[in-house]
């Protein structure tokens, strides 16, 4: 019985391996700049021979191959479906988390980035980066101020005394006060430096540019509310306010819009643009 089995296993997977050549010289997109599929977990296990740890490798090579011009929501929405898929077959698995925080939440995927980073953060006890990253997620995406303040204290209970001190001091900030770009500009810095992919430190330098014209827009909010005693009702009014010659242009496209409280925000990739844009 068990040849049987063993067999069929064999002549499936043969099956397979021929479709697979059999597609070879179809025509496709350019599948460095874009995702379109996303197979079933249990398919993609297959085709890794049951290894669960191959198919998280297969997954994040798909991810990490994605080109940084892309600003699509689709290709953005399919890498997060293949890096959570990821995280199931391994959460330990370390490129998986990284680029899962520096790519998926800029780009409007913030819970799934939050899931990859908060199973890397439970299974890596010894590794105070993923804790980090989820604590910041906490912080500046979703404003849960107590869930940043408690994770980054876990970052730092598995840091060094050095980065531990400076890990409880910004858990000390987040715990009171809302999102700023600033810090959120020095992480990305910080990111960027630890890097050795320069397709990640490129995309990552974009988003720093995007922070960097938030920032410039958000003094010249303050500047407007100082003035005025409310918010502007547009960005273009914000212009000549602060430091505000002009609109900033956003490296990646997207641009930036006023949140309902009339503070300056970054567009993410799957929200509608509007008049405030």
């Amino acid at each position: 019985m068990k040849w049987r089995n063993a067999a069929f296993i064999l002549l499936a997977w043969f099956a397979f391996w021929q479709a697979g050549l059999q597609l070879q010289d179809r025509p496709r997109p350019d599948e460095t700049s874009t995702l379109r599929v996303r197979l079933p977990a249990p398919v993609q296990l297959a085709y890794a021979v049951g290894d669960p740890y191959l198919a998280s490798n297969l997954n994040v090579f798909r991810s990490m191959m994605v080109g940084g011009s892309v600003t699509e929501a689709e290709t953005y929405r399919v890498q997060a479906q293949l890096q959570l898929d990821a995280a199931l077959f391994n959460p330990r698995h370390e490129d998986n988390y990284y680029i899962a925080a520096a790519i998926l939440p800029w780009n409007g995927y913030v819970a799934p980035a939050q899931q990859i980073l908060q199973m890397a953060a439970d299974s890596r006890e010894w590794d105070w980066m993923p804790a980090f990253f989820y604590a910041f997620g906490n912080w500046y995406f979703e404003h849960n101020m107590v869930g940043a303040g408690k994770w980054a204290d876990v970052a730092a209970a598995r840091s060094s005394p050095t980065n531990a001190r400076a890990l409880r001091a910004m858990a000390g900030r987040w715990y009171e006060q809302g999102d700023d770009p600033r810090l959120a500009r020095g992480l990305i810095i910080a990111m960027q430096e630890q890097t050795r992919d320069p397709e990640l430190r490129r995309q990552l330098q974009v988003r720093v540019e995007r922070l960097d014209g938030l920032v410039q827009l958000r003094d010249a909010h303050s500047a407007f509310l100082a003035k005025h005693s409310r918010p502007a009702d547009s960005l273009q009014q914000l212009v000549g306010y602060g430091e505000l010659r002009s609109l900033p242009i956003d490296p990646a496209g997207l641009g930036y819009r006023l949140a309902s409280d009339g503070r300056p925000v970054l567009r993410l990739l799957n929200e509608p643009a509007n008049e405030t844009d």
